[in-house]
């Protein structure tokens, strides 16, 4: 078996690589855990922050409920996807919820989150717009 010579380019490449693997890991919104319900006929998941939801199974394009049963669900390291390897079916939790539960309610959670970021950038904007006088006030009508 040949071996590999790595530069010191890679081994940082590999270093952030692994940093970013690790923080994504920890992610609140990670599946830990996920399971069939045969009596529910649904897919309970277990996310790391203890929180868990239900998605009926039909929602799913392809999984039959014999499928689901037999084959033990394979969680992705990332914890954002689930697998059932031997029928070959591989869904993104993202897209899952957003489909069980609808667009709309997705992009005001999502849009919540992300109003919570804290970045340069944001902080440079508000920092200016303070300098101008702040938030405009709301005009009354009579």
């Amino acid at each position: 078996m040949a071996t590999i010579e790595l530069n010191s380019k890679d081994r940082e490449r590999f270093a952030s690589a692994r940093t970013r693997g690790e923080a994504r890991s920890q992610d609140t919104s990670a599946v830990v855990d996920a399971h069939y319900d045969a009596d529910r006929d649904s897919i309970d998941l277990t996310f790391r922050s203890g929180g868990s939801m239900m998605i009926p199974r039909h929602i799913i394009p392809g999984l039959k409920s014999e499928y689901a049963s037999d084959e033990p669900i394979t969680i992705s390291p990332a914890g954002d996807a689930l697998s059932w390897p031997s029928v070959g079916i591989d869904v993104y939790v993202p897209g899952l919820v957003e489909r069980a539960f609808g667009t709309r309610l997705f992009a005001a959670a999502t849009g919540r989150q992300g109003g919570r970021r804290r970045s340069k950038a944001k902080a440079a904007a508000a920092k200016a717009n303070g300098a101008k006088g702040g938030r405009p006030r709301k005009r009354l009508s009579a």
